[in-house]
């Protein structure tokens, strides 16, 4: 067995005790400050320069030894909910799964551990290693909202890879969909539908016939549309005003 093969069967053990460690920490969006303090410690173990913003969000940043160009790893603190109380069973093929009502989290702590691994293992093998960028953040399972108030200007590297995908075990995506959402009000006129129903303006009405015009499902190759929710109306007697 070669050195790195040895340092990979005991980082492989490693990696699922920190696994074990990090998802029974409660890290809702927007509450990710126990998990954080936690990784900011593990980050300095490893000789890393480390920055937390205002909103929570974590920069480190490890010199190379290598003429080499930096790169940037990424993965966010937070999980979905529900998110407290988070417990794990190891299952006798070695599947971990939740153990309780809570989420498992490994929606992104599998890939907060990857990267401190990898660093770990990099850093054990006395290979030449470029300089490497991190950055942890917050609230990322409500559209990404932490990482708009990171300041990126302190990002030095042009590669970047996000450890946060499902998939084969070597798969990446160059590219992944986003989401536009909105919401439309229509303001009508309410009116006694039985008594006057011409002196009012029916929301709903104006909205059906908007809907009509809206084209729904795919758009082209790579776009979808549609209309999820729709509320409107007070009673069935009144000519709805929104």
């Amino acid at each position: 067995m070669t050195k790195i093969d040895k340092l990979e069967k005991a980082a492989k053990a490693q990696a699922e005790a920190e696994f074990l460690e990090l998802i029974e920490i409660d890290s809702p969006s927007w509450g990710e400050q126990a998990i954080a303090k936690v990784l900011l410690r593990k980050l300095k173990e490893l000789g890393m320069e480390t920055q937390q913003d205002e909103t929570g969000n974590i920069y480190g940043y490890l010199p190379g030894n290598a003429s080499l160009p930096p790169i940037l790893l990424s993965a966010h603190m937070d999980t979905v909910e529900p998110s407290k109380g988070k417990k794990a069973t190891i299952e006798p093929d070695g599947t971990i799964r939740s153990a309780g009502a809570a989420v498992l989290g490994a929606d992104c702590v599998a890939g907060l551990v990857e990267i401190l691994q990898g660093i770990r293992l990099v850093q054990a093998s006395g290979l030449p290693h470029r300089p490497v960028e991190i950055i942890f953040s917050v609230a990322e399972e409500t559209y990404c909202e932490g990482l708009e108030k990171f300041d990126f200007s302190k990002v030095k590297s042009k590669d970047s890879y996000v450890l946060d995908l499902t998939g084969k075990i070597g798969t990446a995506a160059r590219r992944a969909p986003t989401l536009v959402s909105f919401c439309a009000t229509i303001k009508g006129r309410a009116a006694h539908a039985g008594m006057e129903p011409e002196k009012g303006i029916n929301a709903i009405a104006i909205m059906a016939g908007l809907l009509a015009k809206i084209p729904q499902g795919h758009l082209d190759t790579e776009t979808t549309c549609n209309v999820g929710i729709i509320q409107g109306g007070m009673m069935i007697n009144i000519v709805p005003e929104s």
